[in-house]
């Protein structure tokens, strides 16, 4: 027998977008709601409204959460971010070739320990939800198996990530660096794996 699908209303000031506001007239981009109604069925969104109008639709064991006074957002998307090096955030650095080599390098070199690569991407990914990012394009480092361990913890928390391998061949410690051959047949298995 199918489970019932789990439903939820959450109901605040609502600002949604309803077209892209970089292209023509931004006015009608996006939408304010002062007092709305999010619901949400199985990790989806099924309506968005004004709560007045929506809440006598819903069933009475509906789950609601009130966030009166507070603002709802979408998820944010950041489109470019390095999971390995969340540790080295504000590491004081002259050059950058300099902060690759002093603190770079040495953070992404301990992500050949899956175990801490795993730490790691827990870590980011509970940050990222921390601050209201559901979507990223996220840069691992060459160790495939740093893309595997921050996979699996994305899917653990119904994540959208785009991610891969970081591919280098020259200019790195050794310990960072693979072949073409290799980088390729590493991306090519990880496609096919995730």
């Amino acid at each position: 027998m199918p489970s019932k699908p789990r439903v939820a209303a959450y109901r605040g000031m609502v600002l949604h977008f309803l077209s892209d506001p970089g292209e023509g007239d931004n006015a009608h981009a996006m939408q304010f709601i002062d007092d709305g109604l999010l619901v949400v069925e199985d990790g989806r969104v099924k309506a968005v409204g004004d709560a007045a109008s929506l809440q006598s639709s819903l069933p009475a064991d509906v789950q609601r959460v009130d966030y009166s006074g507070r603002l709802i957002l979408p998820g944010f998307v950041d489109a470019h971010i390095h999971y390995p090096q969340t540790d080295v955030i504000a590491s004081y650095g002259m050059q950058l070739l300099d902060w690759l080599e002093r603190y770079t390098y040495p953070a992404e070199a301990a992500f050949d320990d899956a175990a801490r690569a795993r730490e790691m991407a827990e870590f980011f990914l509970d940050e990222l939800l921390r601050n209201g990012t559901t979507t990223a394009l996220v840069f691992a480092t060459v160790h495939a198996q740093s893309v595997d361990v921050f996979f699996q913890s994305a899917l653990a928390r119904n994540l959208r990530m785009v991610a891969g391998k970081v591919l280098m061949d020259r200019n790195c410690p050794e310990g960072l660096r693979d072949t073409p051959a290799q980088g390729y047949r590493e991306s090519a298995e990880l496609i096919e794996r995730w």
